[in-house]
């Protein structure tokens, strides 16, 4: 209660801090430059591993049993995936441990103990990975066994179970590479061994485990011997292979790693496949080259070339024709394409660049369209609408496939071919492995297209997913309408005709299970005893995986005597009660529709729906559709014959597009893996090559850095918005760290990487910018003449910087999503301009303290350079005032005195008065060429880099030699600069302290001169004739002076002083007159803003009648008159103390009143300094102590 009472207060108060809060602007006006980020993802998953299969166990015979098949294929992959990430993020551990220096070492047993205890859970980890690929190989082995006995050769194998088989083959390959690559893991066991026998732990497996770690390519060459003992097992590896050609050939794929995978299953599917050796003189075993026409060599040979070396996991390669090399019946003349010397164009990125900047603008100008057309609909979509934005989605899906696999196979191909001396000259002998791979194997033009390809993907990345729940909606119910297109309204026909002929049975009994499978609108009175009973009285075949095409008979006599009836109304699709039929028949008089879809006037609209199948429901379906139409069969019926030409096209589309599904479905989920880019960050493989030498690389060999450092180095304005792209590289790798991987340390180092680059980043973008927009303030500032001057003659050639060379995109940006961090790079940017803009003024003014009083030019010149230049930068930046910059570097914060005013009033109090001399007939100040007073010593000039000068070498080169002119003298344009610069109190302190010199100069060195030269003055002096010629004028003068000639200090110390106090007369009258035209300037341009009117000319009014042209000279008056009030109402809108007074404050008012009292009042109005000061000296000159 006491800490609710003390936060309560006053109501008011309350309501107007609550009300205050409405007027914060939330909204961004910031164009999207970075990758998509997202605090809260919602994902789908319809995939219920068949979990779900008993709700169809009357669909298809055997289908709960082999979906069980399935479910426990696929878990084993996600086990050997799990096994795939142990090893791949497996990092030693025995280096960390201390070592037994001899038998002798009294603590050794406590060391092993320890040892034991850090090694044993990794180790058992290993021994459960040795358990789990021996379960694999031979659950592998009895599927292929099952498949391929001889009493199952009429077995049908869909497609997805034939890519499930090929994904356990690729996962045996992936894990044999592994743990043949990680040499670390090995160490640490036989550390764990040794350390176990020493304290005499029993474990029988360990000895197992050592053999299975030691032994090379003991996964595949297990996997091949359990296959050779299989009879016909080739026939099925065939079919795989067939298969992922034909998948990869037609690009049926999504997501990048699957791409990887068929050419990875092509090529280990033929290592597995030859097994031929020699017994007894005789060949036994398959050979490649025997069954090469069943293979396919050709085709195969140009996959293999086209996709050279493949991704493996993270950054392992590994080219999948050394697996074909390694067969016994290897034959080099049946693969003239893989062992040609050409060169794969699988890493040549720069062929790709048109294509891929086609498909981009194409797809973004689409979804810029969709994205506009979406914020303005009011009511739903129609089906037409919904159908174009799934295909949108599916091109979108595709288009970042293919984009990302381009990206990873250059990777790849970098990764596998490092550079060296010969490439690149620019490569040092010595370098790191990786290093060769990344920093020294992109070109420049190479670097640009894998920046601008990575930016593309993340560009469209966003922008799905900024409209990711329309595209969700939208192919939810594109995918529920094609799908109760095919299964109620194309295969009612068909099911129709089967029903009426018994040697269509199967025909028949394969249609009605998709119906009861999928069907949305079934009649109540469907015979679903008739379904069960078909279901469960079918002896054998398959269901998930495979069907078999010799059906029960006791099915078959059901399914006859049930079409046989005559009784119509309990038939799905005849008869006036029948849903279907009357579904049916909506969809058959739809002809505009594609695929038979169903128009909103049927009996039920198809459009109002949006869940689409379960995996397991698709899996069925397709499965079904797939034997209907299988071209090849070993039975004596084929159904594919029973089927007429449009069934079998509807059935073949339906089938083409339905595996796209599962990621449509999905796609939020699918469209993150297709832009997943992290593997360009992973090096957990060429850290293994270091051996612990190294550690983790420096950012210097990260790519996401060489990326983002290259646009920065670079000075294409184009890539200037792709820098934020690049960071996205790093969100995608902490990601893959943590919900992939799961390894803490690789997130940490990611982590630490990431806070460095961006660090760096930060450091590198905001010297960029203030160096350009210096270089664009000085270009401005550079005289046109001389800049053309200097090209013409000189040859000399600074380019003029590009306006638009950092875009406000960039500068803008407040939300930077990094490693789910916020980060405002504005702010940051501001903070770094406003130390470089200090810097600036501070080098500018430590320049002129370590020069004379005709460096107030350059000073000038560089403050106003470093103003327009923070200007520039003003207007995309919230920067500080340049005013309160300049007094900071002034030292007028903390001090009454400025820097400036100091040097200056030092300048002409030491320098100026002491050594020029005054010439009047061009009314500046000269050195004199006898100096009677000691050089001032002054600071030498700041070393510092050129951009806080003029903006680069050349340009500093260039003001200097212009200010070179300005040297030499003193004259009006620095009395200019100094009026200028220090104003009316800058001057105030100058000519206060330059009047105490003088006053100083007359009190203590002028009087005693006087005096003295007083008492060598004659008593009288005769003045010459004025008859006389000028030499007895001189020589009657010099006879009477000839004591105060011969005076010692005459010539030096009293001239000195004379000069002295005339100089400090004559830069007062210099200052003067200065002033007085800057004031008058200003106060001309201020006049209409102040209600000071110029006057205007009018013409006399003509005193004859001839010039009156018909008007009198009262109505001649007139008009003027009226022109003048009109020309002072014109006024009157610009005075801004009428201005203010009509629609300002009472505060606002009296501010606008004090300013423009202030602009009046000036110096030149009325006042005159000079003839204070010649008044004051005169009083000194007159006064009484001075008289005597």
């Amino acid at each position: 209660m006491e800490v609710l009472q003390h936060l309560r207060g006053p109501i008011p108060t309350t309501m107007r801090e609550v009300s205050a809060l409405s007027q914060l602007n939330l909204d961004e006006d910031v164009p999207s430059i970075q990758g998509a980020n997202f605090p809260i993802l919602l994902q789908s998953n319809t995939d219920t591993n068949f979990s779900d299969i008993t709700a169809f166990k009357s669909a298809f015979a055997r289908s709960a049993e082999d979906a069980r098949v399935y479910s426990h294929l696929n878990t084993v992959l996600e086990q050997g995936q799990e096994y795939a990430i142990m090893l791949y993020t497996w990092r030693s551990i025995s280096r960390a441990l201390p070592f037994i220096r001899s038998s002798d070492q009294p603590n050794r047993i406590k060391i092993y103990e320890k040892t034991k205890e850090i090694l044993e859970p990794h180790c058992l980890k290993l021994k459960q990975f040795m358990f789990f690929q021996d379960a694999a190989i031979r659950r592998f082995v009895e599927e292929v066994k099952r498949l391929a006995h001889k009493d199952q050769k009429n077995f049908f194998v869909n497609q997805a179970y034939l890519v499930t088989l090929g994904k356990m083959i690729k996962m045996f390959a992936l894990l044999d590479e592994m743990k043949n690559m990680k040499a670390s893991m090995k160490n640490d066991y036989s550390n764990y061994k040794r350390a176990a026998q020493f304290l005499q732990v029993n474990d029988p497996d360990s000895h197992d485990v050592s053999i299975f770690l030691a032994k090379q390519k003991i996964i595949r060459d297990t996997l091949k011997e359990s296959l050779i003992a299989i009879d016909g097992y080739e026939d099925l590896l065939i079919e795989i292979i067939h298969n992922s050609a034909q998948m990869y050939e037609n690009k049926v794929y999504i997501l990048p790693e699957e791409k990887h995978t068929h050419v990875i299953v092509i090529a280990f599917s033929l290592y597995l496949l030859d097994s031929g050796r020699i017994v007894d003189g005789k060949q036994v075993g398959v050979c490649l080259n025997k069954i090469a026409k069943r293979l396919n060599i050709g085709k195969l040979d140009r996959i293999l070339k086209e996709c050279e070396v493949v991704n493996l996991f993270g950054d392992m390669s590994v080219e999948p024709f050394s697996y074909v090399r390694q067969t016994a019946s290897f034959d080099p003349s049946k693969w003239p394409e893989c062992n040609s010397a050409k060169v794969s164009g699988q890493g040549v990125i720069l062929t790709h660049m048109a294509r891929f900047q086609e498909e981009y603008t194409s797809l973004t100008s689409d979804l810029a369209w969709h994205t506009n057309t979406t914020s303005i609909r009011l009511n739903e979509r129609s089906a037409k609408e919904n159908q174009e934005l799934y295909d949108l989605a599916l091109r979108g899906l595709q288009y970042l496939s293919g984009w990302s696999v381009q990206v990873l196979d250059t990777f790849s191909w970098k990764l596998a071919h490092c550079a060296s001396g010969f490439t690149n000259h620019e490569c040092p002998k010595d370098a790191e492995n990786y290093e060769k791979a990344t920093r020294y194997n992109y070109n420049s033009e190479e670097r640009f297209a894998m920046i601008e390809i990575i930016s593309m993907i993340k560009s469209v990345q966003t922008q799905l997913l900024r409209l990711e729940a329309c595209y969700s909606e939208a192919i939810g119910r594109s995918v529920y309408r094609e799908l109760q297109a095919i299964v109620v309204g194309q295969l009612s026909a068909p099911l129709l005709k089967a029903q009426k002929k018994k040697e269509r049975i199967m025909l028949a009994r394969l249609i009605l299970a998709i119906q009861a499978t999928c069907a949305d609108q079934i009649s109540d009175t469907m015979d679903l005893d008739m379904m069960m009973h078909t279901s469960s009285s079918s002896g054998g075949g398959g269901g998930g995986t495979t069907g078999s095409k010799s059906w029960g008979k006791a099915a078959s006599s059901k399914l006859s005597n049930s079409s046989n009836n005559n009784n119509h109304n309990n038939s799905m699709t005849t008869g006036s009660n029948s849903t279907m039929a009357a579904v049916a028949a909506s969809l058959a008089n739809n002809n505009d529709s594609p695929t038979g879809s169903i128009s909103t006037s049927s009996i039920f609209d198809s459009n109002k729906r949006r869940v689409g199948p379960s995996s397991s429901q698709l899996y069925l379906v397709r499965t079904m559709l797939e034997l209907m139409v299988e071209q090849v069969s070993s039975t004596k019926q084929m159904i594919r014959k029973e089927l007429d030409t449009a069934t079998l096209s509807a059935i073949d589309t339906f089938l083409k597009h339905s595996f796209y599904w599962p990621y449509l479905l999905n796609f939020s989920e699918t469209l993150i893996k297709c832009c997943d880019l992290s593997q360009l960050w992973y090096r957990e493989f060429f850290l293994e090559m270091t051996n612990g030498a190294c550690i983790q690389f420096p950012i210097e060999m990260s790519l996401p850095w060489i990326f983002t450092d290259h646009i920065l180095e670079s000075e294409h304005p184009g890539y200037t918005e792709y820098l934020l792209y690049m960071l996205d590289l790093y969100n995608d790798a902490a990601d893959c760290a943590l919900n992939r991987f799961r390894r803490r340390f690789l997130y940490e180092e990611i982590e630490a990487e990431a806070n460095l680059v961006f660090d760096q980043l930060v450091y590198k973008l905001s010297d960029k910018i203030f160096r350009h927009y210096k270089r664009y303030a000085s270009s401005i500032l550079l005289d046109k003449r001389f800049r053309a001057e200097a090209q013409r003659t000189a040859s000399w050639r600074e380019p003029y910087p590009p306006p638009n060379r950092y875009t406000a995109a960039l500068l803008r940006q407040r939300n930077i999503q990094l490693l789910g961090r916020s980060i405002d790079i504005n702010r940051l940017i501001c903070q770094r301009m406003n130390k470089a803009i200090y810097k600036s003024i501070e080098v500018a003014i430590s320049r002129f303290h370590s020069s004379d009083i005709t460096g107030i030019i350059e000073l000038e010149a560089a403050i106003e350079c470093n103003r327009l230049c923070h200007r520039m930068l003003s207007e995309q930046l919230e920067l500080d005032d340049f005013d309160a910059l300049l007094r900071e570097a002034d030292n007028l914060v903390t001090s009454r005195l400025g820097k400036i005013t100091v040097h200056v009033f030092w300048e002409l109090t030491y320098d100026l008065v002491k050594n020029y001399c005054y010439n009047d007939a061009t009314n500046r100040f000269v050195p004199t060429n006898f100096t009677l007073t000691e050089v001032l010593e002054r600071e030498k000039p700041p070393t510092v880099e050129a951009q806080y000068v003029w903006g680069s070498r050349s340009l500093n080169t260039c003001f200097e030699t212009i200010f070179k002119l300005y040297r030499g003298f003193v004259g009006a344009p620095h009395f200019s600069a100094i009026c200028r610069l220090l104003g009316y109190r800058g001057l105030f302190v100058v000519m206060a302290e330059v009047m105490k010199v003088a006053q100083s100069l007359l009190n203590q060195t002028l009087r005693d001169y006087v005096c003295r030269l007083v008492l060598l003055m004659p008593q009288s002096l005769i003045l010459p004739s004025e008859k006389a010629e000028s030499d007895a004028v001189f020589s009657a003068l010099y006879t009477q002076l000839h004591q105060i000639y011969k005076y010692t200090d005459l010539r030096t110390n009293v001239f000195q002083n004379f000069r002295e106090f005339g100089n400090i007369l004559i830069c007062c009258l210099q200052l003067e007159k200065n002033l007085s035209i800057e004031d008058s300037c200003d106060l001309r341009h201020a006049g209409p803003f102040i209600g000071q009117m110029p006057r205007q000319f009018f013409p006399a009014i003509p005193s004859h009648e001839e010039g009156l042209k018909g008007k009198s000279i009262n109505e001649l008056r007139r008009e003027r008159e009226i022109q003048y009030k009109e020309l002072q109402k014109k006024q009157e809108s610009m005075n801004i103390v009428l201005v203010v007074s009509r629609i300002g404050t009472e505060d606002q008012l009296s501010l606008a009143k004090e300013n423009e009292i202030l602009t009046k009042e000036r110096l030149c109005s009325g006042l005159t300094l000079f003839e204070f000061v010649s008044y004051d000296s005169s009083n000194r000159n007159n006064s009484d102590d001075f008289q005597t």
